[in-house]
């Protein structure tokens, strides 16, 4: 984490000095689950911040880059009386780009592809660490959001990402429940801000 940071504010610092480029910081929180760990819910809170690139292709539509720093994941809920815990944490590096279109004023719709590489993980229970079903390295991700343009500089982003391919080929608690692989849908509230336009 403390190596990811510097790289996205050089980053953004690089390109703020490009004229045909609008360029920034993005921080927000994420609220995911996992299908195939017989959980429901989006239980599990993590971070998402980064920085973003984007460029004109139309009048209406501009191409958006970003290298971000996402966690998603599983947990299970609270449950009085029971002992049982779960908690996955998945932190990635991921790069997304998209499309996005002006539907109206201040309203723009996102769609595209987030490619992420896995760079830690943690999973527990309530006898500690059961990390022995090692994830993919590589996730590939489909992208569909809103963004709200606040102001001048700064839009709200709600975002969608739910994996193409499994994050993991098994399962924690066997493979007769999970032979068709974990997948991870994450949401996430954002606010974008640019850097480089006075």
């Amino acid at each position: 984490m403390k190596k990811i940071l510097p790289l996205i504010f050089s980053l953004v610092s690089l390109i703020c000095h490009a004229q045909n480029f609008d360029a920034g910081l993005l921080f927000g929180f994420t609220t995911s689950q996992i299908s195939g760990d017989q959980l429901t819910g989006y239980n599990k809170l993590g971070a998402r911040l980064g920085a973003f690139v984007s460029y004109p292709l139309q009048k209406k539509m501009n191409l958006q880059v970003e290298m971000q720093y996402i966690q998603k994941g599983s947990k299970k809920p609270f449950v009085k009386n029971s002992p049982q815990t779960y908690s996955l944490t998945l932190h990635y590096l991921e790069i997304p780009i998209t499309l996005n279109y002006k539907v109206k004023e201040e309203i723009y719709l996102e769609s595209g592809i987030g490619t992420g590489y896995l760079f830690a993980f943690k999973e527990e229970d309530e006898y500690g660490d059961i990390g022995s079903h090692k994830p993919n390295r590589l996730a590939i991700d489909f992208i569909f959001g809103a963004q709200y343009l606040f102001n001048e500089k700064t839009k709200i982003l709600l975002r969608m990402g739910n994996s193409i391919i499994p994050f993991r080929g098994g399962a924690t608690w066997g493979k007769e429940v999970f032979g068709k692989g974990q997948y991870s849908t994450v949401l996430s509230l954002t606010l974008q801000h640019q850097m480089n336009r006075q």
